[in-house]
């Protein structure tokens, strides 16, 4: 008789517990995930953060979380090694009235737009015998930057017969617009540069510092035209658009940028498609911007003619940055044709170590 009872207790638990968690297992269920940074370059280290919430008094003993990522995605250990599995699911077990949160480092090895999008959250009882599943949406998005190249005898080359047409050719007055920051007065300064506020905080002469105005300015073209050139190849043409655009910038260059490989952006859930100018500019924000345009760019795609854009160019007092591994005879014909017109040009192949 004991033995009854106890089963007819044991199995009603059972059903009640069944019935407890069929009812109530998602019930003040939450999980969110994103990345620990919005903008990195290739081969940087950053965190995956999840975060579960069990609002109620159910424990779930039993959660697994899986969602898809991109095989760029590379987890590692505290040592920053790649772990033998890239596994992209977590299991967890939570009590009643609980937040769990955890990082997992990982390191994106290749330049583009990441986004997270949902995962599967299944969940199963105390005996384990009946699952649970449900969908959440994830909102993140990840810009990868393409990596500036290292220094290296053909980059330093490269320096020294841009530099002299870019940053060598500029007019001896400053530019009254450019300010760049304040210093002691010197009996050489004009009295029209002396900021007198500043003077008055620091007890001392202070004048305005202005910035050189650069008689040319500098435009750098991407091509990728070339849908038969390895895609690393590409890739090593958006590097050197970065490596050039950081190397100008910081020298208080004036640069835009145009290229004929298609980038994309997203707007609410609709994913736009474009071309991209990015009209001339100087300081952080145009280099942020350049990177950007840079990590957006859509690889393998057909692309409009370079020499189109080419035709078109008519300013003689900017100094135009053709990088393409292309060499077509159109190509060639617009590009020695911008010497006739008095426009000062470079091209210059991607190459790969």
């Amino acid at each position: 008789m004991p033995l009854v009872i106890l089963g007819a207790v044991l199995l009603l638990l059972m059903l009640l517990q069944s019935y407890g968690y069929r009812k109530l297992w998602d019930r003040g269920l939450a999980y969110r995930a994103g990345f620990s940074s919005k903008e990195v370059f290739e081969g940087d280290r950053l965190f995956l953060r999840e975060e579960l919430v069990n609002n109620k008094f159910l424990p779930l003993p039993w959660v697994f979380i899986k969602f898809q990522l991109p095989s760029q995605f590379i987890f590692v250990n505290a040592n920053a090694e790649p772990l033998p599995h890239n596994i992209a699911g977590s299991l967890y077990a939570i009590m009643s009235y609980t937040t769990i949160r955890r990082r997992r480092p990982f390191v994106c090895q290749k330049r583009g737009v990441y986004n997270l999008r949902s995962a599967n959250v299944a969940v199963s009882d105390l005996l384990h015998n009946q699952e649970y599943n449900k969908d959440f949406i994830l909102h993140g998005e990840l810009l990868v930057f393409p990596k500036p190249l290292e220094k290296c005898e053909k980059i330093d080359l490269l320096f020294k017969q841009l530099d002299a047409a870019v940053l060598s050719n500029r007019l001896i007055n400053p530019d009254p617009f450019e300010f760049r920051g304040l210093r002691e007065y010197q009996p050489t300064d004009p009295l029209r540069n002396v900021n007198f506020k500043a003077t008055a905080v620091a007890q001392e002469m202070m004048v305005n510092i202005h910035a050189p105005t650069a008689a040319q300015r500098l435009v750098l073209a991407l091509n990728l035209e070339d849908m038969d050139a390895p895609a690393e190849l590409h890739e090593q043409g958006i590097r050197l658009c970065a490596t050039l655009g950081e190397h100008y910038i910081n020298r208080d260059a004036h640069m835009g940028f145009h290229t004929n490989g298609r980038c994309w952006t997203q707007q609410q859930t609709i994913r736009i498609d474009k071309t991209t100018h990015l009209p001339i500019g100087s300081g952080a924000s145009q280099l942020y911007r350049l990177l950007e345009c840079l990590a957006r760019i859509t690889p393998r795609v057909q692309c409009p003619p370079m020499a189109e854009y080419i035709n078109q160019l008519t300013d003689t007092q900017q100094v135009y940055v053709f990088i393409s591994s292309y060499d077509g005879a159109d190509f060639r014909e617009a590009f020695n044709a911008l010497e006739e017109r008095g426009i000062e040009a470079f091209w210059i192949v991607p190459f790969i170590e």
